[in-house]
């Protein structure tokens, strides 16, 4: 999961995403609704964890991560903000099929990546998901040669492998877009 520093947090920037992806451009993608409830793996405060709660505003959100500073810094910014319908807390991914209710929305924005269980953990996060619920994948697109940024390729998960692990879970694919040079996008539907 993302990590951050108390530099960082002061610093936010509520219009990137990595600091090349729109948040809200993203959001466009979804069918989300203001009332619904929502999952999002990886809390840093400079990912999707705010603007989607502000988007889910008559909703809530839960917003998991490993790091605990992530998860300091994201309640610094909940408070900053006056946001009160997120819930940030901290879970290794074995846990969060146990610990939360079924979601009518979920987000993994670079987080296949950053697992040794990619396919447990989009498996886990999907079946979390109601019938009719969606489902963001964002990640690293897997390149040939080394990189400056991202994660290293061996690191990084195939979109094939993602939509064949998403549709064993009943994740129908509703759009799949290319972001930039670096990233890709997967919208699902679940099915049942």
């Amino acid at each position: 999961m993302a990590s951050t520093d108390s530099s960082t947090t002061e610093n936010v920037n509520w219009h990137t995403f990595n600091d090349r992806i729109d948040p809200h451009s993203l959001i466009s993608l979804i069918p989300i609704h203001r009332s619904q409830n929502v999952i999002v793996i990886g809390a840093s405060p400079e990912g999707l964890a705010i603007p989607i709660a502000k988007y889910v505003y008559d909703g809530k959100l839960t917003a998991l991560d490993e790091d605990q500073t992530v998860l300091e810094a994201l309640s610094v910014e909940m408070s900053r903000l006056n946001l009160t319908n997120i819930t940030p807390l901290n879970l290794s991914d074995d846990e969060v099929a146990a610990k939360n209710d079924y979601v009518d929305g979920a987000v993994l924005a670079d987080v296949l990546c950053a697992t040794s269980g990619q396919k447990k953990m989009l498996t886990r996060i999907a079946r979390q998901v109601r019938k009719g619920g969606w489902m963001l994948v964002i990640d690293w697109i897997p390149v040939e040669r080394i990189t400056d940024h991202g994660p290293a390729r061996s690191y990084r998960v195939d979109p094939q492998k993602v939509m064949r692990w998403a549709s064993e879970v009943n994740m129908i694919p509703i759009t799949r877009r290319i972001l930039g040079s670096s990233h890709y996008v997967h919208v699902y539907r679940k099915h049942d």
